[in-house]
């Protein structure tokens, strides 16, 4: 059953009037270091969901990463191409909902990469999104999944993420190889986020 977190209106007024509070106004921490470290993401094709103001697809296109960003909101996705160009990198955006991506047959992954996605999205899709996810991964391919709010949350979004439950619809289609809380979080979110890693088998 869709909801209206399913509808890119409610997502583009957000935007519209210049308030997600989910916007960090710098890149992620947590991402910058392991964009940093290399140990999990080392080189080629990336996809940011739900990119928002693009500045974590802006991150990983100065790491050297050949980056996609996608975002339901049209709004959203004009500002991050600003911030792009202001920034001199080059990105692939596309203005759409991520559900649709497999429909798009035209590239895979070598990383996805998920912060305050899955908890924006309809609860009841996550497992449609996880396999949306498998589908356009590369054999050996990874997402990266920063969770949060880990919390129990009456409503939302952002929807509270149960870890075990998240694990539980991810790992029937990916292989979960890092699960830890010992991330670089800004401090209202400290203790509230975990990075879950998982690859594609093949």
């Amino acid at each position: 059953m869709k909801t209206f977190v399913d509808d890119s209106s409610f997502w583009d007024d957000i935007y519209k009037q210049d308030v997600p509070n989910w916007d960090l106004k710098t890149p992620t921490p947590a991402f910058v270091d392991m964009l940093n470290d290399r140990k999990f993401i080392d080189g080629g094709k990336i996809l940011i969901l739900g990119s928002g103001y693009g500045r974590d697809a802006v991150a990983a296109a100065k790491a050297g990463l050949e980056v996609t960003a996608i975002d339901f909101s049209r709004t959203a996705v004009d500002a991050a191409k600003k911030i792009a160009a202001n920034e001199g990198v080059k990105i692939n955006f596309i203005v759409d909902d991520f559900f649709n991506l497999p429909g798009y047959r035209t590239e895979y992954y070598d990383f996805v990469y998920d912060y305050v996605t899955l908890c924006a999205i309809n609860p009841n899709r996550r497992e449609e999104y996880a396999e949306m996810i498998a589908s356009i991964l590369k054999c050996s391919g990874r997402l990266i999944a920063l969770l949060f709010p880990v919390e129990n949350r009456p409503g939302g979004p952002p929807f509270g993420l149960n870890v075990k439950e998240v694990t539980e619809v991810f790992s029937k289609h990916l292989k979960l190889v890092l699960t830890t809380t010992e991330i670089n979080s800004i401090k209202p979110r400290r203790e509230r986020e975990v990075l879950q890693i998982y690859e594609k088998e093949c």
